[in-house]
């Protein structure tokens, strides 16, 4: 984040400048007249400059001389410090993610009285019907009888008059309707109406990591999911994610209890019979998850389980978590930190051992914060954002820009650089006041002078807290390092496709001009009328629709050449020349402020939201 780095070091520099060159007493001469034609608001603060012999404390503005850049560095950084010793302290205390509880164990450590499916039959239509199970057949139509049949152990009943039929394997209602078509074959307008009246009983052996290992009779409506509780669960070398069902010393299903457990699939592919063996596989990897998380814990990954997968697991991620997700990684003795943006979270495949931590999980380094997005985007309004999310993000999330979208006019403000504007703005207007009043040469001011009114614009110039950020996505996309950590508070406008050139100041007719490529900055300017009698063509300001400001003084503005990249959006402003309006002597002491006063002014004139 930058706030026009040459406005703030002018301002230092010029201000520094200004002080030495005063004289230490005030001026008790100034001009009665040039007092009179102030502003009001002017008028005061030039009598309590000249009214304190003392050196005026400047209460305005008292920070270091640094960057706004390095600053709003420090705070980030600050916070980010902030989070690692909360870390630290969690884990010295021996509660970081050995807080976590694996998933899965807590289902089957719930006492449950009854669990139906163990003790009670289940008279379902997709319930497996084999040897032992009993039925009744009522026949109605061309006669009405009732038959009890009990399905024998090569898996038939006998139909009197008809003969057997095999329906061991079948589900209660593929049995049923392979009875009636098998009664339609001998016998005319009689139908058969099939009941479950009771269930077999099936022994099964339950070995490998379950809990209470063993072999266990149940009835032949329970599942794999019934028969871990009845044994008590999985143990911790468990997996939750391979439970094996042996059938004749072959494995005919491998069933993964996450499905179960987290979408709720009740839905095996076999049905138990006696003799099945099931069997809990030892857990292959885990990693743990933690912070803007639904459901914190520690996980199993089978095969190359993505970081995606694992974070639907775990509940998704909450509103307020970071746009970033931080796996920490063993690689041998080392730790390596991989910082993953929620675009690619399924193309990251994670290893046993991972840490997954989803932004700052404590109301200290988390809080929820929301921002403001306007203008050329699909879907513009307020966002609830977290510390870390970036301007390419937000800008994701809404949607992307149109295409009328002018992503290098970009627009960023931002509250605290507004503030430090407003200082950095009254700490020049302050040294301007104190430069003119203790100056030697202010008698020489004359009443007819407009330096008023340059006095009075820039006491009233009003701060932006513009922040130069870069928009262009393709670009953050390839270098992360541009893209801008938006804090609360932020708003962001798109403005549309410009094709226009602002050229204000002291310009004959200030205004915008249409854009062409052909043209310089001179030619802008020309087409405006040309300079204003006192347009100051050495300190004339360019300001890029990004918010990059170029000030050109002294020598450096060659104004017969094209050296300046002018494209649309663009703002020339021609400040005035001080000294062409009084004649001053000093004109070049406060020629740096009033350079200042132009990058503000023309700042001002860029924001077009």
């Amino acid at each position: 984040m930058k706030i026009n780095k040459l406005f703030i070091l002018s301002i230092l520099t010029s201000s520094s400048l200004l002080f030495a060159q005063a004289a230490p007493g005030l001026s008790e001469n100034l001009n009665e007249d040039f007092l009179k034609s102030l502003p009001d608001e002017v008028r005061t603060d030039f009598l309590r400059e000249m009214s304190d012999k003392n050196e005026v404390q400047d209460e305005v503005y008292n920070a270091p001389e640094t960057s706004i850049n390095t600053l709003e560095t420090n705070v980030e950084n600050l916070k980010f410090q902030l989070y690692l010793i909360e870390q630290k302290i969690r884990e010295e205390s021996g509660s970081s993610d050995l807080d976590l509880k694996r998933f899965g164990p807590g289902f089957f450590n719930t006492y449950q009285s009854t669990f139906m499916p163990i003790n009670e039959p289940n008279f379902a239509s997709d319930y497996i019907v084999d040897a032992g199970d009993s039925l009744r057949l009522q026949f109605t139509g061309s006669k009405k009888e009732s038959l009890s049949a009990i399905i024998q152990k090569d898996g038939s009943i006998n139909i009197p008059e008809a003969g057997k039929i095999t329906i061991a394997g079948l589900s209660l209602l593929e049995a049923s309707e392979s009875i009636q078509a098998y009664i339609d074959e001998n016998f005319i307008g009689l139908k058969a109406h099939v009941t479950l009246t009771n269930m077999r009983n099936i022994s099964v052996l339950v070995i490998g990591n379950a809990t209470k290992p063993g072999v266990y009779t149940f009835n032949g409506g329970s599942n794999v999911l019934s028969v871990l509780h009845a044994t008590g669960g999985i143990n911790n070398r468990g997996s939750f994610r391979s439970i094996l069902i042996k059938r004749n010393n072959k494995v005919i299903d491998n069933i993964d209890l996450y499905d179960v457990l987290i979408n709720g699939n009740l839905r095996f592919k076999h049905g138990l019979r006696s003799g099945d063996a099931v069997v809990v596989s030892s857990k292959g990897g885990e990693v743990s998850v933690s912070g803007g998380i639904a459901n914190p814990g520690i996980y199993e990954i089978k095969g190359d389980q993505s970081l995606q997968e694992i974070l639907s697991y775990a509940g998704g991620l909450v509103p307020g978590s970071s746009n970033l997700v931080l796996v920490d990684r063993k690689v041998g003795v080392d730790k390596k930190i991989f910082s993953i943006e929620r675009e690619a979270l399924g193309s990251f495949a994670l290893l046993n051992g991972d840490e997954i931590k989803v932004g700052s999980f404590s109301p200290i380094s988390n809080p929820i914060h929301q921002i403001t997005i306007s203008g050329e985007v699909v879907h513009p309004g307020t966002y609830t954002i977290a510390d870390g999310e970036t301007l390419s993000s937000a800008i994701k999330r809404a949607g992307g820009y149109t295409d009328n979208a002018f992503e290098f006019g970009g627009i960023l403000k931002r509250e605290s650089a507004k503030k430090i504007e407003d200082k950095i703005n009254k700490r020049i207007y302050q040294d301007l006041i104190k430069f003119i009043a203790t100056s030697g040469n202010a008698k020489d001011i004359s009443g007819g002078s407009t330096l008023p009114l340059v006095l009075g614009e820039f006491r009233n110039v009003k701060p932006v807290g513009r922040v130069t950020a870069e928009f262009n996505l393709s670009k953050l996309t390839k270098r992360p390092s541009l893209d801008t950590t938006l804090n609360h508070g932020d708003t962001i406008h798109i403005p549309p496709f410009a094709q226009e050139i602002y050229v204000l100041g002291e310009v004959l007719t200030p205004g915008a001009r249409m854009y062409d490529p052909e043209e310089n900055a001179k030619g802008y300017i020309e087409k405006s009328g040309g300079l204003g009698l006192f347009g100051d063509k050495e300190r004339v300001v360019i300001i890029s629709p990004n918010g990059d400001s170029t000030l050109y003084s002294g020598g450096m503005f060659s104004f017969g050449k094209s050296n300046i990249d002018i494209i649309p959006g663009t703002v020339i402003y021609v400040p005035r020349e001080i000294g062409k309006l009084d004649g001053l002597t000093y004109a070049s002491a406060i020629a740096p402020l009033f350079s200042s006063l132009a990058l503000s002014l023309a700042s001002l004139n860029s924001i077009s939201d």
